[in-house]
């Protein structure tokens, strides 16, 4: 590989832990996201079949983490977003101009419902350098975890994203 995206500080990211994000489990989230996926089991909207399923209240459905990941690094200021209109948090400085999605996987421990306060931390676990077809990419991995007030994990998740 002759070009290349990689230099030492873009490696120094490696380890680097992101900011912590604090959201709120409301109902009406759940149920706004239940309804976006097309989950329509009571659980998601009715509290008495939640707890009849043995939940203390309304269940997300499991993908609803996403949404957790999704909005804390986009709640910023117009200011901060990069030129292409993309939050910048996380994304470690690159000669890279292009910032995609790449890989997730996600180990649950727990149900998220609706009254739970979920801190989201997230620490930049490994970053890379691979030849694609277009050129140089850099693979950056991710390892974000959702805990409740407990500090008891609900989700974790290992995600990548593609910076070429």
């Amino acid at each position: 590989m002759t070009a290349t995206l990689l230099t030492a500080e873009t490696l120094s990211w490696v380890g680097r832990a992101l900011p912590t994000y604090v959201h709120e489990v409301g109902r009406s989230d759940i149920a706004k996201f239940a309804r976006s996926i097309g989950a329509r089991a009571t659980v998601h909207y009715d509290p008495d079949a939640a707890r009849a399923a043995g939940y203390r209240d309304c269940v997300a459905p499991l993908g609803y983490y996403v949404a957790i990941r999704l909005s804390a690094p986009n709640l910023i200021d117009l200011g901060d977003l990069g030129t292409d209109g993309v939050a910048t948090t996380g994304i470690p400085p690159s000669d890279a101009t292009k910032v995609m999605a790449g890989t997730t996987r996600a180990r649950f421990g727990r149900r998220i419902v609706a009254g739970d306060v979920i801190t989201l931390d997230a620490t930049i676990t490994d970053i890379t350098e691979k030849s694609g077809r277009s050129g140089p990419l850099i693979l950056v991995d991710y390892r974000y975890r959702y805990r409740d007030s407990d500090g008891e994990i609900a989700v974790e998740e290992d995600y990548s994203r593609v910076l070429r």
